[in-house]
């Protein structure tokens, strides 16, 4: 179904974090960014020859310590494309190529006793917002004007630090460490509509199609929710090891699964098959690799990209 087509080679070799790989298609052209440490390397895997641009994160001399971006998307909100980073120091917001930092929410600083302080789960809405998720289990919600960006409310449901967020239209879902579920809805403010329950493990990767939750474990599973009553339609034991990359092409109603386990895994949704919503379609192997993100190309699922812990390359695969 996909051949391996090529490699485009990165500055600097991608981290061991989930959801390590984003897309953005700009003007035709698509890029796509990688996480090393502090830095973002931005690729175009139409033109690997090409050096790749790498976006430092740094933040006022006031904050100490050292910084590492957890997650990095591009948002598309109010009419602008934003690149997001989710940091140990706050999140970092950027014009689409990272040349700008236009605005910075920062946490307070950790108590010295406090083991970890970060932001994880990156997410917009057509209400205009950016959501940003937290360790502390809130839910940070950035309002965006055409000139002008500020921090609107910060919202709490979970008890345990997000770990991913994701959206369609004014509805934003969340996930935690521990595996609950939150659906909400953008109405004057951000209001909680139900919870899903933990399953025994951590959601690393959350998506939406239609009126679906498709949400990825640390325990290889990948579950399917409706997102207006939170009702289980689908289970699947998909990977051996923790799921690391979830994307949805909405077009083609694909996803694509990344693992731990070296596995990228393709799986047909159905809409109008409540009996068997999903269908496995693909799978191929990334040897010795601990794969840590995949993204579509496009919302047709024409192409994809991965990339793997320690590796300093994005791969490239075609229909």
């Amino acid at each position: 179904m996909y051949e391996r087509e090529k490699t485009v080679v990165l500055r600097s070799s991608a981290s061991f974090l989930p959801n390590n790989i984003c897309r953005v298609t700009i003007d035709g052209e698509t890029y796509v960014g990688v996480i090393h440490k502090d830095e973002l390397n931005i690729v175009r895997p139409a033109a690997p020859e090409v050096e790749p641009r790498v976006v430092v994160a740094k933040v006022t001399y006031s904050v100490q310590g050292s910084l590492t971006i957890l997650q990095a998307g591009w948002v598309h909100v109010s009419g602008r494309t934003l690149l997001v980073l989710a940091t140990t120091h706050g999140a970092l917001f950027y014009d689409w190529d990272g040349a700008v930092l236009l605005y910075a929410h920062l946490l307070p600083p950790a108590p010295p006793a406090a083991p970890y302080s970060f932001t994880r789960g990156i997410s917009s809405l057509e209400s205009g917002v950016v959501c940003v998720g937290v360790h502390t289990g809130e839910v940070v919600v950035v309002h965006v004007e055409e000139d002008n960006m500020k921090t609107v409310e910060v919202v709490r449901w979970h008890s345990r630090p997000i770990t991913a967020l994701a959206s369609q239209g004014v509805l934003l879902v969340s996930g935690d460490d521990e595996g609950h579920i939150t659906v909400a809805k953008d109405d004057s403010g951000l209001q909680a509509l139900h919870s899903i329950d933990t399953f025994g493990s951590a959601v690393t990767c959350l998506g939406v199609w239609g009126d679906r939750v498709v949400a990825g474990y640390i325990s290889g599973h990948i579950r399917i929710f409706g997102i207006l009553d939170g009702r289980i339609s689908a289970e699947i034991c998909g990977h051996a090891r923790g799921v690391t990359g979830l994307d949805i092409a909405e077009e083609a109603g694909m996803i694509l699964t990344t693992s731990e386990d070296s596995f990228i895994r393709m799986w047909q949704l159905y809409a109008d098959s409540p009996a068997c919503p999903v269908e496995h379609k693909f799978s191929v192997v990334e040897e010795n690799t601990a794969l840590c993100g995949g993204v579509f190309t496009d919302s047709l699922a024409t192409g994809l990209v991965t990339t793997g812990y320690d590796r300093r390359e994005v791969v490239c695969f075609v229909r």
